[in-house]
């Protein structure tokens, strides 16, 4: 018999303030049955101080984001159904409440659980007072932290009769597992969120580059840790965005140093798909990137562009009205990277596509070109994962006179490394080697050197 796992005490202090805000919930519930004049029985009059609160994940996000008594009734009423989905009908049914002109909501007979709605926020919050419900309605629709961090979103409810309230209040599901588990919040890749989760196990000392590439990179660094304390000193006046350039052709390193950085400053680094950001419908591009940047703010990510081609347009060369959108996708794009709170990278094989004026709103730029003869054997020695082991007598500089990327180089040595396992020995063929270098040339339609 499986044992049953012994009890988190983060887990039980959850518990425990979750109780606390579903029995606000209840005596607000139970205040509109004896009045709907909000100023009789204001729905915050029972709420608890956080400070008195237990410490846990609930807490936490409360005090992060500083909620106040409006924004913490959004939240209960967004996480409530995951844990417990009839507890609003049987609140209602208990407390004789049918109205559904009033409650709002939405009641899903399947499941019998009702999802709550901005109807049913305003109905907490102001009763049945008009000026009041419209107060709080127009903070839910502008001023709401958890709406503009989109930890709770509004969501639309297509039987929606009532000019827009019977928008249903979602919970976001990475803070849904936060506020349940304590996971890590991160968004889940899609098209809301059009981004994925990138790391490494390789360490500074696998990305062979020149040294002013590594002083760039320490530069970076630098902001990334001690940014913060800049902008504090000087009183603001030096704002924290730090949009980076790296360019260079493909399989020179730009993801690695972006995954690296993440690495060494301990924070996620999320590699941006643009083939979902970029739409042909004029306007929807930057509506798409307004999303992603909202998203990643105060987060304390880094945003990373890969392969940004997509978004450029000379725009000294304007020959369409094709032209003219791409360059002010581009143009938009670069104004939230230098709005943006945190290290942004833009990474392109070709810095030409980027004129002047665009290349100088960049804080930092760095080239990553193709390896040198001495770097690529660099490359050969640090790439070979152990326990797999080179021929005793490989010939290093004989590797390296084949002109290829740091990518290309780890290709091949992943290749040789599957024959070996195919053949059930952890050494090396130098043949297979060859052969999968011969592949990479013959990947990009060139004839490998014969050497």
């Amino acid at each position: 018999m499986q044992n049953i796992p012994s009890p988190n005490p983060s887990l039980s202090s959850n518990a425990e303030v979750i109780k606390t805000e579903m029995d606000w919930i209840k005596a607000i519930i139970s205040s509109r049955l004896e009045t709907t004049s909000p100023s009789l029985y204001p729905f915050y009059q029972n709420i608890t101080p956080v400070e008195s609160m237990p410490e846990c994940y609930y807490t936490k996000l409360v005090k992060q984001y500083q909620l106040g008594d409006a924004d913490r009734l959004l939240l209960a009423c967004a996480f409530i159904p995951h844990i417990m989905p009839g507890f609003f009908s049987e609140q209602f049914k208990a407390n004789q409440l049918h109205n559904e002109e009033l409650l709002g909501g939405v009641f899903n007979n399947r499941y019998q659980s009702y999802s709550p709605t901005l109807q049913t926020l305003l109905f907490l919050a102001g009763g049945t007072d008009v000026e009041t419900c419209s107060l709080y309605e127009s903070f839910y629709n502008r001023e709401s932290v958890l709406l503009k961090e989109q930890i709770v979103n509004f969501k639309k409810y297509d039987n929606d009769t009532s000019n827009g309230r019977q928008k249903i209040v979602e919970l976001s599901a990475e803070h849904a597992s936060f506020l349940i588990y304590g996971q890590q919040p991160r968004p889940d890749f899609g098209k809301s969120f059009p981004a994925t989760l990138i790391s490494t196990a390789l360490s500074w000392n696998h990305l062979v580059v020149h040294n002013s590439v590594r002083t760039e990179l320490d530069r970076i660094s630098h902001w990334s840790s001690k940014g913060q304390q800049l902008i504090e000193k000087t009183g603001g006046k030096i704002n924290g965005s730090f949009p980076c350039l790296f360019y260079g052709p493909p399989g020179t390193g730009k993801t690695l140093a972006a995954q690296l950085l993440g690495s060494q400053l301990g924070v996620d680094v999320f590699k941006i798909d643009l083939s979902m950001v970029v739409s042909k419908y004029i306007g929807e591009t930057e509506k798409n990137l307004s999303y992603l940047f909202d998203r990643a703010k105060n987060k304390n990510w880094i945003l990373f562009f890969d392969e940004a081609d997509s978004l450029f347009g000379k725009r000294t060369n304007i020959s369409d009205a094709k032209d003219k959108w791409a360059n002010l996708e581009m143009s938009y794009l670069l104004q939230r990277m230098e709005d943006h709170n945190g290290l942004t990278i833009l990474a392109t094989n070709y810095k030409s596509n980027l004129d002047e004026a665009m290349a100088r709103r960049f804080q930092a730029q760095v080239y990553f070109g193709r390896p040198d003869k001495e770097q690529r054997m660099q490359l050969w020695q640090k790439l070979m994962p152990a326990p797999y082991q080179y021929p005793a007598d490989i010939n290093f500089e004989g590797l390296a006179r084949y002109e290829i990327t740091g990518a290309h180089i780890a290709n091949a040595v992943k290749a040789a490394c599957l024959e070996a396992e195919f053949k059930n020995t952890e050494q090396v063929d130098a043949q297979d080697l060859v052969d999968a270098i011969s592949r990479e040339f013959y990947k990009e339609g060139k004839r490998p050197p014969i050497l």
